[in-house]
């Protein structure tokens, strides 16, 4: 009988288990050609109002801190600001549900109006990328429990703390303009219960409907001199041109005082950090990814900071107190 050897052994077994290994990493390979690739985390985003474009970029520099990286990780349908129009966003929102999305982001208590009647019935969740006043708009009920698919971020209604910060840069102020379109539903739902505060801190409001910003303009021209002061609020209509009204009103030598951030030409704003609250709803985006539902997530509330251009309080002759300079977040030289 032949006697084998444990080296003879040793070789003879090489090319068997080379085979072997080869055989596996050829089936894994195979395995891992047939199946198709992680589709990317899809966000539909719709948006009619020009201002909020920061509130976008906020949001998707929030996503990337959590690790999402955009072509790879997350897509992004958009397709840029459109017509604020009934007819033209619903026809956005219908096209964006229809397109396999995961979330929806509306940017905007309109576009989130529309929303929430488009995607009834559906279970596609829906972040309010930034509202004003959701239970007085219609979009909730409840801030804790925001009903259905829907969750989203509150931009904070800084409009009594701006009236009071008003009166303290400007001593003695009577008389405040402030120019609205009944057209614009933020700008409606932002005047609800505003004459009353204004009243309790001794202002008249001298409310006006403008239809565009050359009216608004051509308003400010022949305000009465018993007027101290204007006042912003949120308007589709007039923020994206804001700057003309800054100069219009730094020539008749009055102050510019508003609850929405809007340019730097601003006397003082109140208000919230529009891309901050897209980083906010950034964070709620990532938790529906995680698997929590959009109604098990209360809505939030976005904070505020004082912005104060010392520049044109010097052009219209405005003196503010060190104590008023000395709360600004941001001072503007």
């Amino acid at each position: 009988m032949r006697r084998i050897r444990l080296e003879d052994s040793s070789v003879s077994m090489k090319p068997i288990f080379t085979t072997a290994v080869t055989l596996c990493i050829l089936l894994m390979a195979a395995l891992d050609c047939g199946r198709s690739p992680a589709r990317p985390f899809t966000i539909g985003v719709v948006n009619d109002v020009s201002i909020l474009a920061s509130t976008l970029a906020g949001f998707k520099k929030g996503m990337a801190e959590y690790g999402y990286v955009e072509g790879r990780d997350i897509q992004y349908i958009y397709h840029g600001v459109i017509k604020n129009d009934n007819d033209v966003i619903d026809a956005e929102i219908k096209w964006l549900l229809s397109q396999d999305i995961d979330i929806l982001l509306t940017l905007g208590n309109k576009a989130s109006l529309r929303a929430k009647a488009s995607a009834k019935g559906t279970e596609i969740p829906i972040i309010i990328g930034a509202c004003v006043r959701p239970i007085e708009a219609g979009l909730i009920k409840n801030m804790s429990r925001p009903e259905g698919n829907m969750t989203g971020v509150v931009v904070s209604d800084s409009g009594p703390k701006a009236l009071e910060l008003m009166t303290e840069i400007i001593p003695g102020l009577k008389k405040v303009y402030l120019p609205y379109n009944p057209a614009d539903e933020v700008s409606v739902v932002s005047l609800i219960g505003l004459d009353k505060v204004a009243s309790g801190q001794g202002i008249e409001l001298v409310f006006q409907e403008v239809y565009s910003m050359e009216e608004a303009l051509a308003a400010i021209e022949k305000l009465p001199n018993d007027i101290g002061a204007i006042f912003r609020i949120p308007s589709p209509t007039l923020d994206p041109r804001n700057g003309e009204i800054s100069l219009a009103a730094i020539k008749r030598g009055l102050p510019v005082v508003s609850r929405v951030q809007l340019d730097e030409t601003v006397l003082a704003t109140f208000a919230a950090d529009l891309s901050e609250v897209g980083r906010q709803a950034a964070r709620l985006a990532n938790q529906i990814h995680n698997g929590i539902k959009p109604s098990d997530l209360p809505m939030e509330i976005s904070d505020v900071y004082f912005t104060l251009n010392l520049n044109t309080a010097g052009l219209i002759g405005v003196h503010v107190p060190d104590s008023i300079i000395a709360n600004a977040k941001t001072i503007i030289r």
